[in-house]
C-alpha cells in the first residue's frame, strides 16, 4: 500500500513540468522546426485515399466535433460489449467437399459461415447435404452468390421446418452483390421468412473494383437508400428493414481510416434513416467485414498474415458484428485456415477487445478521421442522389469512372513509391516461390 502511494505522489509531481498541448502551441513550434513551410504538407495520406488529415488533432477542437463523444453501441442489436461473430468462408465446388469444410471450420472455433454458393442453383436435398451434421442452431450461416435467391430462401426454410428448427431458431441471411426493392420486397414478404440480417449488402465489391473508404461508404449508402425507399414506397416497416438490412465491407492496410469507415457506416446509415422520419430505436444495422485481397502480395505470401492481422484488428476497434479474415495463402489451406481464426480468437480471448464497448470513441485522431471522412462521404452520396440515384449511378458509368481514377492514382503511388505496400514494392521477402498463390 505504501508503494503504491509513494508512486501516486511522484507521479503527481512528474506531471507538474508540463502544461495540456494545444493546436497554437503545436502549429508554432512545427512551423518552427519547418522553417515557415506549410502545414498543408505533413498530410499522412494520398491523393487516391480522398481526403486529408494532420498528423495531429487536440481535445480543445475536437470537442467542438459535432459527432463527438457519439457511440455506436445504440446502433448495433442489443449489445453490452464488443463482441462479434468469427464468420469464415466456403466457396462451393462441390457439395460433399463444402460440407467437409464448413464442418472443419466449425471444428477451429467459427461461430459463424458465409457459404459462396459460386452461382449455383442448388437443388432441395443438395442444401440438407451441404449442411449435413451442421448445429444450425448454434452457428449462424450466410449464403452469397446463390443461383436463386427467392427460391433459395423458401427452400432452406422449408429444410429447417424438416429438420423441426423454427425460422427465428437460427441466425443469417443472404448477401447480395445486386439487390433491387423488387427482390428485396419478395424476400421480405415471404411467407417463410424469418428475419434478422437476412439482407446483406455485398460491399466489398466496390473495394475489390478500386474504391477508397469515402467511396466505398457512398456507393453502399447510396445503395441502400435506393433499397429503402423501394421497401417504405411498398409499405415495408422500418422495424423490418432495420431487422434486415445489413452492410458488408472490405478492411484496406489503411488502420485508423478503416477504424473510421465501420463506425461511420452505422452513423451515416442512422442519418438517412432519420431523415426518412425512423425512430432511433431503428437506426440499428448489422456489420459485417472481411480482409480485403486487392492489396496482397503474390509473392511474399506471409506477410499477407501480417497484414490481415492489421486489418481485422482495425474492424473489431471500429465495432463489427461479424468478421472473416481470409486465409494468407490457398497452399497449405489448413495452416492458413487455422491462422485465419486464431487471429481472431487472439483478439476476443487474450487482447479482450470484445469487452470493451466502442473502443475508438473519443480518440481525437478518430474522432477527427471520422468527421472529415464522413463529410467526403457525404457529399459523393449527395451526388450519386442528385443524378437519380445508385443505379443511375450505375448505369451512366459515374461509379465505375470514379473508382477506375481511384485505382489508377493508387497504382501509379504504388509504382512511384509514394505509397508503400510491404511485400510488393519495398521490403519483398525474395525466397518466396513464383507458385506461391494468394
Amino acid at each position: 500500500m505504501a508503494i503504491y502511494s509513494t508512486f501516486g505522489t511522484m507521479s503527481d509531481q512528474l506531471f507538474e513540468g508540463f502544461s495540456v498541448s494545444d493546436r497554437a502551441a503545436w502549429t508554432a513550434l512545427v512551423s518552427k522546426e519547418l522553417k515557415g513551410a506549410d502545414l498543408a504538407a505533413l498530410n499522412l495520406w494520398k491523393e487516391s485515399d480522398g481526403f486529408t488529415a494532420l498528423p495531429a488533432y487536440f481535445r480543445e477542437e475536437t470537442e467542438k466535433l459535432p459527432m463527438f463523444a457519439q457511440t455506436i453501441r445504440p446502433l448495433r442489436f442489443n449489445q453490452q460489449d464488443n463482441d462479434w461473430l468469427i464468420a469464415a468462408e466456403v466457396v462451393v465446388e462441390d457439395i460433399p467437399s463444402a460440407n467437409r469444410n464448413i464442418l472443419r471450420k466449425l471444428a477451429m472455433g467459427a461461430s459463424a459461415i458465409t457459404i459462396d454458393m459460386n452461382g449455383r442453383d442448388v437443388a432441395r436435398d443438395e442444401i440438407d447435404a451441404l449442411l449435413k451434421d451442421v448445429v444450425l442452431e448454434a452457428v449462424s450461416i450466410s449464403f452469397r452468390n446463390e443461383g436463386n435467391a427467392l427460391r433459395f430462401q423458401s427452400d432452406y426454410y422449408q429444410r429447417l421446418s424438416k429438420r423441426g428448427l423454427a425460422n427465428d431458431a437460427v441466425r443469417g441471411g443472404l448477401w447480395f452483390r445486386e439487390l433491387n426493392a423488387d427482390l428485396a420486397l419478395a424476400l421480405l414478404t415471404d411467407e417463410t421468412h424469418r428475419g434478422f440480417g437476412s439482407l446483406g449488402l455485398d460491399g466489398v465489391q466496390f473495394y475489390d473494383e478500386g474504391a477508397n473508404i469515402p467511396q466505398q461508404l457512398a456507393a453502399t449508402l447510396a445503395w441502400a437508400n435506393e433499397v429503402l425507399n423501394g421497401l417504405r414506397a411498398s409499405g415495408v416497416s422500418f422495424e423490418k428493414i432495420s431487422d434486415n438490412l445489413g452492410f458488408a465491407l472490405a478492411i484496406g492496410p489503411s488502420f485508423l481510416p478503416e477504424v473510421a469507415k465501420f463506425r461511420l457506416i452505422r452513423f451515416l446509415w442512422a442519418r438517412i434513416l432519420q431523415q426518412h422520419g425512423a425512430s432511433a430505436k431503428r437506426w440499428r444495422t448489422w456489420v459485417h467485414a472481411e480482409t480485403g485481397k486487392r492489396h496482397l502480395s503474390h509473392l511474399d505470401t506471409p506477410v499477407n498474415l501480417l497484414r490481415e492481422n492489421a486489418q481485422a484488428m482495425s474492424a473489431v476497434i471500429g465495432g463489427v458484428d461479424s468478421l472473416i479474415v481470409h486465409p494468407f495463402r490457398r497452399n497449405e489451406e489448413e495452416l492458413a485456415e487455422r491462422l485465419a481464426i486464431n487471429t481472431q480468437h487472439l483478439m476476443k480471448e487474450e487482447a479482450r477487445l470484445a469487452r470493451v464497448i466502442d473502443p475508438a470513441a473519443g480518440s481525437y485522431y478518430v474522432e477527427h478521421l471520422t468527421d472529415i471522412i464522413g463529410r467526403h462521404a457525404w457529399d459523393l452520396f449527395k451526388q450519386i442522389e442528385a443524378m437519380g440515384g445508385y443505379s443511375a449511378a450505375v448505369a451512366n458509368g459515374f461509379l465505375a469512372e470514379t473508382f477506375e481514377k481511384t485505382d489508377a492514382a493508387y497504382a501509379a503511388e504504388v509504382d512511384k513509391l509514394e505509397r508503400v505496400v510491404v511485400g510488393v514494392n519495398k521490403y519483398p521477402t525474395p525466397f518466396e516461390g513464383s507458385n506461391d498463390q494468394v
